[in-house]
């Protein structure tokens, strides 16, 4: 692997975090437009990520963590001593730390909501009335380049849920070792039937396999997380950390924990070997020492390693989870929010914009990523309005997000929208994600130039000096 595809897979890993599961489904292509200087700095922001106080409840249901952790050398798991795989977090902490997301309501006036609706897309306004009633629990950056003035930047520091093209081979049957069904909303499977449609399998009928420019477009266009594991273990999990703390994704202190293997978050929530209850061990994962937090990341890596190696273990869990329905949605929106990887809507929008004008450290890196970024390009609804777009969403039971970089027509300052949202109501996070609102809206400030002062504006004056 050469090395410009490497620092391209790695920034492409890092957006995959982001936006964690996407349930994004289309083909791809890509026109990339002339290098730009990239953006040194953001605009200067004041928000400190807050501690989150546990809840009387998690306090008096939590376990010491050291009674609990199966750890490799007290289960049946196949891994001996020295042949412990990398853990998540060699850098960064593999458990997030923990925000308060509570707040008080945005009260706009009369006359401001009155032409903020008038303003914004019916579609996306019940995405904008979430933000009003719960502004805690979303962190929306949203600029242009050269009008960074008149940005948004709501909770940009606050720490939030998130998920070169080279001519190698990747045998499907490797892939099939990291996938985990149903846990990325049938992501993969759609993936390997459309690069078969599309006649990009090789040797369909003997040992198929793919290029690794593919897995890399599986794992952006279709959100594999089986994809974005063999990449990531094939790159390492050293070298992610340290390309997330080069590019500045951890200057906000601990604002961005170690993104760990899906498969591994997938396998923490709940597995076979397990003998306690998966709410509880969570819980005092999420309120442990950092030596809980390691044990953490370690068991994670080794949970992922020996489903992927060991055939045996990997179909007892498959049928074990097919039997039980296991992990509860309860025990999943808890992962979410709590112990899933977590960054700021601020650095990924530092992020954005450093790949939307080519600022990577050559030339090649930045077309590599941006070819497989830009895939919406081929829709005629984005050829209308953007020269370019660049995206990714994604989401999880409570959690979506969605990041955007876009050229309008005729302008040659790009603009970057991230919107996370989280602690989602389970009817509405359902519901998004068939009507998408967050998208609508986030295509409106990308979309409309008046978009983004209108906002701002509202919101600063609803918020007073």
């Amino acid at each position: 692997m050469s090395g410009k595809f490497r620092l391209a897979i790695r920034l492409l890993y890092l957006m995959v975090i982001v936006v964690f599961i996407a349930a994004a489904c289309r083909a791809s292509h890509s026109v990339v437009p002339v290098a730009m200087s990239p953006t040194t700095s953001l605009p200067p922001v004041n928000v400190t990520p807050a501690t989150r106080v546990m809840s009387d409840t998690e306090l008096a249901t939590a376990t010491p963590i050291v009674d609990l952790l199966p750890l490799a050398e007290n289960t049946a798991m196949p891994v001996e001593a020295g042949e412990l795989p990398e853990p998540c977090g060699v850098l960064l902490r593999p458990v997030p730390q923990a925000a308060v997301t509570e707040s008080a309501p945005i009260r706009l006036s009369e006359a401001a909501g009155d032409a903020l609706q008038s303003q914004v897309p019916s579609t996306a306004w019940p995405a904008l009335d979430r933000l009003l009633d719960a502004p805690g629990s979303v962190a929306l950056v949203a600029y242009q380049t050269g009008r960074e003035s008149e940005g948004i930047y709501l909770n940009s520091d606050m720490a939030m849920p998130l998920a070169s093209v080279a001519k190698v081979i990747v045998s499907l049957a490797e892939l099939e070792r990291y996938y985990l069904p149903n846990f990325d909303l049938g992501a993969h499977r759609r993936a390997v039937d459309d690069l078969g449609e599309k006649g990009r399998i090789l040797t369909p009928d003997d040992d198929p396999a793919v290029l690794l420019s593919d897995v890399a477009r599986m794992m952006v266009e279709y959100s594999s997380n089986a994809a974005a594991d063999y990449l990531q273990l094939r790159l390492g999990q050293t070298r992610i950390e340290e390309t997330a703390i080069a590019l500045g994704m951890n200057d906000a202190p601990a604002s961005h924990s170690a993104p760990c293997v899906f498969l591994g978050q997938f396998l923490m929530m709940a597995n076979h070997i397990r003998t306690t209850g998966d709410q509880a061990l969570l819980t005092s994962v999420a309120r442990g020492d950092s030596d809980v937090a390691a044990a953490f990341g370690q068991e994670l890596a080794v949970l992922a390693d020996t489903y992927i190696n060991q055939a045996d273990f990997r179909q007892a869990e498959q049928e074990w989870r097919a039997e039980t329905r296991r992990p509860s949605l309860n025990v999943q929106r808890y992962f979410a929010g709590n112990l899933a990887p977590q960054g700021t809507a601020g650095a990924y929008a530092a992020l954005m914009l450093r790949l939307a004008q080519n600022g990577l450290s050559n030339a090649d890196s930045s077309y590599q990523a941006r070819l497989i970024l830009e895939w919406p390009n081929q829709f005629p609804a984005n050829q209308e309005l953007f020269s370019n777009v660049g995206y990714k969403n994604g989401s999880l039971p409570g959690v979506l997000t969605t990041a955007y970089y876009a050229y309008r027509w005729g302008d040659a300052a790009p603009v970057v929208v991230i919107l996370f949202y989280r602690d989602l109501p389970q009817q509405t996070y359902r519901q998004w994600r068939y009507d998408l609102p967050h998208d609508e809206l986030a295509r409106w400030l990308l979309a409309d130039p008046a978009a983004i002062p209108a906002l701002a504006t509202a919101l600063r004056v609803a918020k007073g000096p």
